[in-house]
């Protein structure tokens, strides 16, 4: 039908590999009003609806409309006459076309099984995507024993309503073979002497179970790992004096494993507070005084920090501190205002300096880092503050030892030169730069060109961390797109963990990095290459169009896309 053949075409314009897919139900065979079992895992009765009705977008197409009245129940679907024994043998994903009318509320539990045995279920309920649109789902599904002739899925809800279509096992060959050390991000990244690191919820990423894909996407592709959400406050010291440091621990142990890095993230922010200091990280609800809430943070930073000496490398020590509204910078260009929050509240702005006391004395050796957001381009009021604040803190000898930007983008806002200007001014204060929480959020993420347009603004930045020495991180927030906290599919991974376009300018920028730090400089032009060439920037901007071929080599010094590929020109 012609909703899914857009959206195929879509992928085989922009993933780097291919697929061997089954259709097992696309409904066409049907009559309109026929019905389909629904199955309640826990009764043999159920007032669920599953109805071949007219494509609410296209009348021509046939769909199945599904009505949820009971939790644990799912669409029956043989496949006996369709595929003979285990599915999950042949097949990695199950997918299908999923319509959602606007009535239908966003957050949903996916659940599929084949015969009695669960190949996939959400660990929690996820945004569904925009709804009155067909969207592409598919889901990678477990090994199991099982050899059953019919699959159950669904949204595991009371009072569902959407439609689906395009039922379809998938056999995926992502373009890149993680199993092979080449193919990976970090592979480059080491040898550009660079890390390229990822955030990992362990609530939903099991690292402790190494056979599962997700875990193995980790540790194959990044060579530096930050919690999420585990070495927040909030998670550390839940009640005042009692540490859980489980999961800080896993994420540390599996560094270890594999040869990776750590982040900390973070020691002092005005979000994730304890309640036990503040319920909303702005009031003093408990009423400290300043010397009271200098101990509680002391403590807090000397108890965490000392856990993870030597083995977490650099800290967030100050998370966020400045406030959005810098307009004072245009009366005041050396000004900077911070935000309200119960640490500035009570303690004063010396709060900040004390931290990072704090933290150097507890783990003289670990790099220390302020965090924020919208600090990244050169021009902007609160990238101005945030350079003033670093300034003053580095002039007063507080030891900080790098600036984190965060870097939580939507396509278009991307200047990679602002960025640059703003990045190399850094280096003679002797701080290292870092981009934290990388992602890059698309408007509409199934418009035609949208994933490149993406990958782009991820080269943007990553191509102007590859030229300075004081930048050594590049760290992408999340693993796959539906694991991210913001909307867009920001990410570089599918939910399948198939790798987008992003990846592969990722991984491109990183091998071309990582020619120059071994001196390979001549780009490839054999004797079957045309004569002349256009060249482009990373930005996807002309630099040279109808350039002779010959003459590559008298390029300014840098990378640039000839051929459809990265080059690297010294």
């Amino acid at each position: 039908m012609r909703h899914t053949l857009l959206l195929m075409m879509l992928a085989v314009a922009t993933l780097q590999g291919h697929s061997q897919e089954k259709v097992i139900y696309d409904f066409e065979g049907y009559e309109i009003g026929d019905r389909l079992p629904m199955n309640d895992l826990y009764s043999d009765k159920t007032e669920s609806v599953a109805e071949v009705t007219a494509d609410p977008t296209n009348p021509q197409n046939k769909v199945l409309h599904v009505t949820n009245k009971s939790w644990n129940t799912l669409i029956e679907l043989a496949i006996g006459h369709i595929t003979q024994g285990n599915i999950t043998e042949s097949y990695r994903m199950l997918a299908f076309d999923l319509y959602r009318p606007a009535s239908d509320a966003n957050y949903k539990q996916f659940v599929a099984r084949l015969g009695q045995d669960t190949i996939y279920a959400d660990a929690g309920f996820y945004d569904q995507g925009q709804a009155e649109t067909w969207v592409a789902k598919s889901y990678i599904m477990e090994r199991t024993d099982e050899a059953s002739d019919k699959i159950y899925m669904g949204f595991n809800s009371v009072d569902a309503e959407y439609y689906v279509d395009n039922i379809r096992l998938i056999a995926a060959d992502y373009g890149y073979d993680f199993t092979d050390e080449q193919q990976t991000l970090r592979y480059h990244a080491a040898k550009a002497g660079k890390n390229i690191g990822v955030a990992v919820p362990v609530s939903r990423i099991n690292i402790n179970d190494e056979s599962l894909l997700p875990t193995q996407t980790v540790f194959r592709n990044f060579n530096m790992i930050v919690a999420e959400n585990e070495m927040k406050p909030d998670a550390l010291q839940p009640n005042r004096g009692e540490f859980n440091f489980y999961h800080g621990d896993c994420i540390v142990d599996f560094a270890a494993r594999h040869d990776m890095e750590v982040r900390g993230h973070t020691l002092v922010w005005h979000k994730q507070v304890p309640a036990w200091i503040s319920s909303d990280g702005i009031k003093n609800d408990h009423g400290y005084s300043r010397d009271e809430l200098l101990q509680i943070m002391k403590d807090h930073i000397t108890a965490v920090v000392s856990h993870y000496k030597g083995k977490v490398s650099e800290w967030d020590v100050v998370n966020e501190c400045l406030d959005d509204d810098q307009t004072t910078i245009r009366t005041n260009p050396l000004s900077y205002d911070l935000r309200p929050s119960v640490w500035q509240n009570v303690i004063g702005e010396d709060y900040i300096d004390s931290a990072f006391v704090y933290a150097h004395r507890a783990d003289p050796d670990a790099q220390l880092y302020i965090n924020d957001y919208g600090v990244e381009f050169q021009g902007k009021a609160k990238t101005q503050a945030y350079y003033n604040l670093v300034r003053r803190l580095v002039n007063d000898g507080i030891p900080v030892g790098g600036v984190g930007f965060q870097c939580h983008l939507t396509v278009g806002d991307t200047d990679s030169a602002k960025f640059d200007n703003n990045v190399k001014r850094y280096a003679p204060l002797g701080v290292e730069c870092a981009v934290t929480e990388l992602d890059v959020s698309m408007s509409d993420a199934y418009a035609q060109g949208a994933e490149q347009q993406q990958a782009e603004e991820y080269g943007k930045i990553a191509s102007v961390m590859m030229n300075y020495d004081h930048c050594r991180n590049i760290l992408v927030w999340g693993v796959t797109d539906d694991m991210s906290w913001r909307q867009g599919n920001p990410l570089i991974f599918r939910q399948t963990l198939e790798p987008k376009p992003a990846f592969f300018t990722l991984r491109d920028i990183l091998q071309s990095a990582a020619q120059i730090a071994d001196g390979i400089t001549a780009p490839d032009t054999g004797a079957t290459a045309s004569a002349s060439v256009d060249v482009y920037d990373l930005g996807g901007r002309p630099v040279a169009l109808g350039l002779d071929r010959k003459d590559i080599g008298r390029l300014p010094k840098g990378i640039y896309i000839i051929d459809g590929k990265c080059t690297v020109v010294r």
